[in-house]
């Protein structure tokens, strides 16, 4: 016997995706996908390294609304003090000018 549900009840369970837009001169430029561990560096590595353009002294970070600077040479020299990201952040490479 073939049963027609006239009130069926379906739960979808969606779980947010959550991100880091990493942008300008890192050789793709993309939205990394946020986890618990990931540092600045760490994205900037998920989007292949920075370009030999990039301006690695003053590199910003936006996080809740607030930005700022860090210099990705000397995080590099001692990873140790490599800042560990939120969901929603946004890391922005200039170009240097040298």
């Amino acid at each position: 016997k073939e049963e027609i549900f006239t009130n069926p009840n379906v739960t979808v369970d969606l779980k947010e995706q959550r991100f880091v837009d990493v942008t300008g001169e890192v050789r793709m430029p993309q939205r990394v996908p946020y986890t618990k561990d990931l540092t600045a560096l760490g994205a900037v590595a998920a989007c292949g390294g920075f370009t030999d353009f990039a301006n690695r002294r003053r590199v910003r970070l936006t996080q809740g609304g607030v930005t700022q600077e860090f210099n990705a040479k000397e995080i590099q020299a001692d990873q140790g003090r490599d800042i560990r990201l939120k969901p929603n952040d946004k890391i922005q490479v200039d170009r240097s000018i040298f």
